[in-house]
């Protein structure tokens, strides 16, 4: 798949599943995971694993990697460049503390698709300047999963992220409950943890966030 077709299936899948760490998904291995996100139909997938080493996750990415590859789906890595590359990573995730985007643009290359987490208008509109080619805005609501998040997205911000030039990936505390809301409110990508990977089923955790989007 071309970076455009990348792109095009993140804009047009709203479930971004973003997995890594067995405590949060139930004790599975990230491969596991990520061949069960697969079969339950999940097009996007961003590896964050914080704790292990780098051989470790090299292992596990390349693996991870060449699934996704095999089913088209997108696979992201979080933070990590130097690891996106050697796995043959579609998308790079970094946040606010990590490399910018036009430094990851120099170093993974053109075709690669280079994600930022936001929280502010003013941290929208950086991303844009540096080339990236989507945001994560959030986090839309508390979140137990990500222990350093920043506080929750201000009014302001969600006006003009639902405006944004870019396409615009929400996460932070989004579940079955909630995201029925935030789909009302105009957002229509959805970056989850919990609700998916810290399920028991995952095809039917997909499945029930899939009906509350087209309900």
């Amino acid at each position: 798949m071309t970076k455009e077709e990348h792109i095009r299936q993140l804009m047009s899948d709203p479930i971004y599943a973003i997995m890594g760490n067995a405590e949060l998904s139930l004790g599975r291995s990230n491969i596991d995971a990520a061949r069960q996100l697969i079969e339950a139909g999940v097009t996007i997938i961003q590896y964050r694993e914080k704790h292990k080493t780098w051989r470790e996750k090299y292992a596990e990415a390349t693996a991870i990697a060449k699934l996704c590859h095999d089913h088209k789906v997108t696979f992201i890595m979080n933070d990590s460049v130097d690891l996106a590359i050697a796995c043959g990573a579609d998308g790079i995730h970094v946040g606010q503390d990590d490399a910018p985007a036009t430094v990851v643009r120099q170093l993974a290359g053109p075709d690669v698709v280079i994600g930022v987490s936001t929280n502010t208008i003013d941290e929208m509109k950086q991303a844009l300047a540096d080339g990236a080619d989507y945001v994560g805005f959030g986090p839309m609501f508390p979140t137990a999963s990500k222990k350093d998040a920043h506080e929750v997205v201000s009014d302001e911000a969600k006006q003009f992220a639902l405006h944004f030039s870019l396409p615009v990936v929400t996460i932070g505390g989004i579940s079955l409950e909630n995201i029925g809301s935030l789909y009302k409110e105009g957002f229509r990508s959805f970056a989850m943890i919990s609700a998916i990977v810290g399920k028991e089923d995952m095809t039917a955790a997909v499945q029930e966030l899939r009906n509350v989007l087209k309900a």
